[in-house]
């Protein structure tokens, strides 16, 4: 089984190239769902969250995430410890995923695909799983399990651009920006085998772009 993450910093458009994957019958786990999935029902997280950042911090359905991302982007520590505390229940997740058994591939998206590469998509989505994510840079050990990183850019103002209409103010989404500046760097992946998807806004030249990568896996 192929494991192969995607990542790119805030605004580069990952979330769409997993998209774009699962329509194409593709496993990819959304480790930031994945997460929030943890808060909620992980008892020992929601306890060592509490611990540190405080009961205030719960909430029936996860955690107060605005309360949480103030202490964080404020405080450099208070990011670390937050990591500290996640990661090992995001990696135990990721591992299972990767572990468990294939999902039927066949639900319907292909239709209007050719027969011939309907099936050939069918054949390599058997064969890799992929975890999508913020900053594997920070998660040393979920990087382990990975054979490759696909790491989605974009221009630094087309990102802004994407934040702003998501409903960040101009000053916020300037400073998440600087705040993960670098930590999608190919170089922080030594040994692993890096791909670029470059999502500048043209979906179609996107589109062309995943599908010469998932031809190269054949």
């Amino acid at each position: 089984m192929l494991k192969i993450g995607i990542t790119g910093s805030i605004g580069a458009g990952k979330s769409f190239v997993g998209a774009l994957l699962r329509a194409r019958n593709f496993q990819v786990l959304d480790a930031d769902c994945k997460v929030h999935e943890l808060y909620r029902d992980s008892a020992g997280l929601r306890a060592e969250m509490a611990a540190y950042f405080g009961e205030e911090c719960l909430t029936p359905d996860g955690v107060n995430s605005a309360l949480i991302a103030d202490r964080v982007f404020a405080d450099a520590n208070a990011r670390v410890k937050l990591e500290q505390i996640v990661y090992p229940y995001l990696n135990r997740a990721v591992a299972e995923f990767f572990a468990g058994e294939a999902a039927d591939s066949s639900n319907g998206n292909d239709a209007d695909c050719p027969k011939e590469s309907a099936t050939q998509l069918t054949r390599v989505a058997d064969k890799c799983r992929f975890v999508e994510a913020a900053l594997f840079s920070r998660a040393p050990e979920l990087v382990k399990m990975l054979d490759e990183i696909w790491i989605v850019d974009a221009p630094e103002c087309v990102r802004l651009e994407r934040l702003v209409l998501r409903g960040l103010s101009e000053s916020d989404a300037k400073r998440r920006i600087e705040n993960q500046r670098g930590a999608c760097a190919p170089e922080l992946f030594p040994g692993k085998r890096i791909r670029m998807v470059m999502n500048d806004g043209d979906k179609l030249h996107v589109e062309q772009q995943l599908d010469e990568l998932l031809r190269d896996l054949h």
